[in-house]
């Protein structure tokens, strides 16, 4: 009876699933599986035999296609299971990787006259998702009419007001209520840049009292202790020695030197254009303007480095839940302005003649200002906050992927996202490390687990496919092949004609 069974089986393995289905109960054969039947996807598109990296895991899953539809990823499964037919576009992906966009989480494209060049090198990079850092009322007005959606460009993830200074704000009761106006007028978050201790404190307890988080710079006058209690996440590390204070087996008696010699910084408020060429200089590269008992206070951070203390730091910045954008790259160009890799790299090509003329300038007049010795403090400090990265990343801080780019010298729009992918790598972080921080974290910062930060069906088709597996090693990262964005596939020679369309 079994091989007359199994005869009539085999006999009607052709049939259809519900027939053949009905046939093997009837004949007492229930274990027997159905053949499996390929799923037609005749619309969309479909990225075929790719290698799907799970971020969180580092877990990976070949022979995958993901199949797009209406800016969405539908669908992931095995490639043999997806028959691609009718108007769906495939994408032939075996041997490559694909990640989530990458997310430049401190960026400044919107402030220039036109932002598009900056936004397309940035998507031509494989970031899909930017949080812009320096807003206005403008700004703001704008995108809510709608006129800050542009074509071939990542998303705009977030966008702060005016940012706060103690010109703007000289005083609690003025902060207080920029931060109301702010939240009116639509900002997402509130940004300082040297805030004074008294307006520092206020601004923050007014953003969370609006419901907005709170993200800049902290002045030397300010704890990180104390600061990191009210702020979502500290830029720069800092910046300088506000952090590394905190690392010091010395710490208090630097506080007192840095409190009766540091100056307040520049401040932004109503200008010339005479002096808004100035600030943009300043801006350009602000430790031209470091003064001798500033490298005094940064030699005794490096002399004292005290990693039990650093470590003890480190465990309240994760209590505190405050997070980190170290935006190494940005550090490195201000600290070691004249290294010539900067000054030759041809990136710079796609920076408008009056930019690239206004670095080359800075970076002669940077080896000409600063002394050797204190060129060499500069790199002595930057190798600490290498080390710094590398020990808030082992005791779990969060941290952001962050450019600077609009603004600063030799940082380049996208590119230099990649040169920041290198710098946290050198600090001696994981392929794996490097990746969640240009990805998923960001999502987790915004709040938006549920629809990015990972290739899975539901999310957004914000995706980036690699040449070769990013696990291995972080130059992996750069080798991209190919760029989803919001469900639009770009070629290779799609990404090249986008860095052409960005040249000056």
């Amino acid at each position: 009876m079994h091989s007359q069974k199994s005869r009539m089986i085999r006999g009607f393995a052709s049939a259809p699933a519900s027939l053949l289905g009905a046939l093997l109960i009837a004949l007492g054969a229930q274990a027997v599986a159905a053949p499996a039947v390929k799923g037609v996807v005749d619309e969309g598109l479909v990225i075929e035999g790719v290698t799907v990296v799970d971020v969180k895991t580092g877990a990976l899953a070949p022979g995958m296609s993901v199949v797009i539809k209406d800016g969405k990823i539908s669908r992931i499964a095995r490639a043999s299971s997806i028959a691609v037919r009718g108007n769906a576009e495939a994408i032939d992906a075996h041997g490559k990787f694909v990640v989530p966009g990458y997310l430049d989480m401190h960026a400044h494209p919107l402030n220039a006259t036109d932002p598009t060049p900056a936004l397309k090198l940035m998507l031509s990079n494989g970031i899909t998702g930017y949080r812009q850092m320096s807003g206005s009322p403008e700004l703001l007005q704008a995108r809510m009419a709608g006129k800050l959606k542009y074509p071939q460009s990542p998303e705009l993830l977030a966008l702060p007001g005016t940012i706060l200074t103690d010109t703007l704000t000289p005083t609690p009761e003025a902060v207080e209520a920029e931060v109301r106006k702010q939240k009116a007028q639509g900002a997402d978050f509130i940004k300082t840049v040297g805030l004074s201790s008294k307006n520092f404190y206020a601004a923050g307890k007014e953003a969370k009292a609006q419901g907005l988080t709170y993200s800049g710079h902290m002045n030397t006058d300010i704890n990180v202790r104390e600061g990191a209690r009210i702020m979502r996440s500290i830029e720069h590390l800092g910046p300088l020695e506000v952090m590394l204070m905190g690392c010091s087996s010395d710490e208090a008696s630097i506080r007192d030197f840095v409190s009766h010699t540091h100056s307040e910084p520049p401040q932004v408020g109503p200008t010339t254009p005479a002096m808004q060429a100035m600030l943009a200089r300043i801006i350009a590269n602000p430790m031209m303007m470091t003064k001798p008992y500033q490298f005094e206070s940064m030699q005794r951070v490096i002399g004292s480095f005290d990693a039990v203390r650093c470590r003890e730091l480190a465990g309240e910045l994760v209590k505190d839940g405050s997070w980190q954008v170290p935006t190494l790259i940005r550090l490195r160009t201000m600290q070691v302005a004249d290294d010539a890799a900067y000054r030759n790299d041809p990136n710079n090509r796609f920076m408008p003649p009056p930019v690239r003329q206004m670095w080359n300038e800075l970076g002669t007049q940077f080896a000409q200002r600063v002394s050797p010795g204190n060129r060499e403090i500069y790199k002595r400090f930057f190798v600490l906050q290498l080390k710094f990265t590398k020990l808030l990343q082992d005791a779990g801080v969060p941290m952001l992927a962050g450019s600077d780019a609009g603004g600063s010298i030799w940082v380049v729009p996208g590119f230099s996202l990649h040169q920041d992918f290198d710098l946290f790598a050198e600090a001696g972080l994981t392929p794996l490390q490097v990746l969640q921080i240009a990805t998923v974290n960001g999502a987790r910062f915004l709040g938006r687990e549920s629809t990015m930060g990972t290739v899975e069906a539901g999310k957004n088709a914000d995706l980036v496919l690699l040449d070769a597996n990013p696990l291995a090693e972080v130059a992996n990262m750069h080798k991209i092949a190919g760029v989803v964005r919001a469900g639009d596939y770009y070629s290779p020679a799609a990404l090249r004609r986008l860095q052409a369309d960005a040249l000056p």
